[in-house]
């Protein structure tokens, strides 16, 4: 049980530096060129900083990003890895030398 906890937690703590870098990043009007939903007519710089931000992408684009969640917690990198090991090194680059590990 402590071993798993273990390993959420690390998921955790990864998810949450990845929140926080992308609050900076939106937080100080570094958007991409472009549309968010072409359909829709929405474009990156549309989305309001912020919790409002969430209201503004479609309900299709939401699945997606659910979806995509589910496939990375459910398949890529489940919990039930309690070494943290995912099979990533750093910046998507595989780590072969199990030092440097």
């Amino acid at each position: 049980a402590f071993d798993r906890r273990r390993a959420v937690e690390r998921k955790h703590g990864r998810v949450a530096m990845a929140a926080v870098v992308g609050t900076i990043v939106h937080q100080n009007d570094i958007e991409f060129d472009g549309y968010l939903s072409p359909s829709a007519n929405l474009k990156f710089s549309d989305v309001p900083n912020g919790v409002d931000g969430i209201r503004a992408i479609p309900t299709a684009g939401l699945a997606q990003i659910l979806a995509f969640f589910a496939l990375v917690e459910l398949a890529w990198m489940p919990a039930s890895k309690y070494d943290g090991d995912y099979g990533v090194g750093y910046f998507g680059t595989e780590v072969k030398d199990p030092e440097e590990k």
